[in-house]
């Protein structure tokens, strides 16, 4: 039970300190059903302070998987789960070197190649320097 406290625990946290997961603007962007990836924005109108969150449900962790992003610049990886570990353990660094700006999968400004875990989630959120 333990697990589950500290999962739930970090879910709560990571919603309070990200607003855009409180927000009504959503937009999936990506979603590959071969290999059963989506991924969707959300923001609020005016701060800036988006998250991008990429999920799988696919037994197989996809490296350099290219998804794109709304904008270029610092992103951070703030939360990374998977049904593998023992609960979430936010995690954070700095997405900015990985951005190719340009033509992105989707359309949009950015595109960066991440790692989803199998069965898992990353989420990122954009790092206004506020």
């Amino acid at each position: 039970m333990r697990d589950h406290l500290r999962f739930t625990q970090d879910l709560m946290r990571l919603r309070w300190n990200q607003p855009a997961l409180r927000s009504d603007n959503v937009s999936v962007f990506h979603a590959d059903n071969q290999n059963r990836v989506i991924a969707f924005h959300r923001w609020l109108e005016g701060i800036g302070k988006d998250v991008i969150v990429v999920a799988t449900l696919a037994e197989s962790t996809w490296y350099n998987y290219a998804i794109g992003f709304p904008s270029s610049g610092p992103w951070l990886e703030v939360l990374i789960a998977t049904s593998m570990t023992t609960g979430l353990i936010p995690w954070s660094r700095v997405m900015g070197r990985d951005f190719s700006i340009g033509r992105s999968p989707a359309r949009l400004r950015a595109s960066a190649n991440i790692v989803i875990p199998a069965n898992g989630v990353v989420i990122f959120a954009r790092d206004t320097g506020d």
